[in-house]
């Protein structure tokens, strides 16, 4: 699909989120939320933003740290906000994690190095978020009757097993590979000895298609191979990197529930953590521009329909930690335009200025 075409979609289904969400949330409730704001707990929340992206740029620099300890936890945090304004406010041809790793890899003169750091950055977190959408209702049992629980809790556990059987395994998709060529040789043989010519260009298709995905977990594989041979170097690295993500993903939480209070709203703590791993992940979907507007806040809407808040309640929640994103990326802005100037990274260049 052509870029244009593709932003026009982008474009109509992030108006169409926000038509389905106004349509059931009426402007008058809304309003009536954004009139009772707890200034105090408004400051706590943007403090629990900021202290979020401060055990993120930790993270990444505990992975930095394994090979290259030249960059202060300051300068990563000012590389961290400029991927915040690429990722979410600006509609560039890069994400964030493109950004982070080219200006990275220009400090310490170490591209590739600086591409596996956040790739182990982001990939030990999405791991280990696998594995919460699976046991995290378990903090509130009765949500796994829903089935917009159970089943991404399904699907967690069975990518996070096989996520961690890669890891370890030598050849994790040798069995694969083989078992796919018998499967679509036989769909294949078959088709033709029973007439049905019309089913060899989906099976082409198929087979494409299925190639490239092995294809993109091969490059993930020797991602996980580089990152594995630098663990093994620490061994306390694995026990700092764990705790500091488990540490990211409560404060996930705190900054969901400080931003319910910032309205007055009261949710149980517990069903925050129960809810917020499965959001996160459906959330994730890119289904709209600048971060999923819209759809980002829909999904949080219809989650906490589940434990009994109101929609304009969430939607009002779900504008607040939009906002502090702008905020965090609005500094991003800032700190781009005054950065070092041999190190900008022009948004209209793409890939290749990376």
């Amino acid at each position: 699909m052509p870029k244009t075409v593709k932003t026009i979609v982008k474009i109509a289904v992030t108006l169409a989120f926000f038509w389905v969400l106004l349509s059931f949330v009426r402007a008058n409730e809304l309003l009536g939320v954004f009139a009772r704001v707890d200034w105090l707990w408004f400051a706590i929340s943007f403090a629990v933003t900021l202290t979020m992206m401060a055990i993120g740029c930790a993270k990444w620099k505990t992975v930095l740290d394994l090979k290259e300890q030249r960059l202060s936890a300051f300068e990563l945090m000012k590389i961290y906000a400029i991927g915040v304004f690429f990722s979410n406010i600006l509609p560039s041809t890069f994400g964030g994690d493109v950004v982070r790793a080219y200006y990275v890899g220009k400090l310490i003169d170490n591209q590739p190095y600086a591409a596996v750091s956040v790739f182990v950055e982001r990939f030990s977190g999405a791991v280990f978020l696998l594995f919460l959408v699976a046991f995290a209702p378990l903090l509130q049992p009765s949500l796994f009757l829903s089935p917009y629980l159970y089943v991404p809790a399904v699907v967690g556990l069975c990518a996070g097993l096989t996520i961690v059987w890669m890891f370890f395994s030598d050849k994790p998709l040798l069995l694969a590979g083989a078992i796919s060529r018998l499967l679509f040789q036989g769909a294949g043989g078959l088709s033709r000895r029973r007439g049905l010519t019309f089913l060899a260009g989906p099976l082409r298709v198929m087979e494409t298609l299925y190639g490239k995905v092995l294809g993109t977990l091969g490059r993930i594989r020797e991602e996980m191979r580089v990152a594995a041979t630098a663990i093994r170097s620490d061994g306390g690295f694995v026990a700092r990197l764990l705790g500091l993500t488990l540490l990211f993903y409560v404060f996930s939480w705190l900054n969901v529930y400080s931003a319910f209070k910032a309205f007055g709203v009261e949710v149980n703590l517990l069903a925050i953590g129960a809810l917020v791993p499965a959001i996160m992940i459906v959330a994730q979907v890119p289904v709209t521009l600048l971060g999923n507007l819209g759809y980002f806040e829909s999904v949080f809407v219809f989650y906490f329909l589940l434990v009994g808040v109101a929609g304009a309640e969430t939607l009002a929640m779900g504008l607040l930690l939009r906002f502090k994103l702008l905020c965090v990326g609005g500094i991003g802005f800032v700190v781009y335009m005054f950065y070092k100037r041999r190190y900008r990274l022009a948004p209209g260049h793409g890939e290749n200025a990376a």
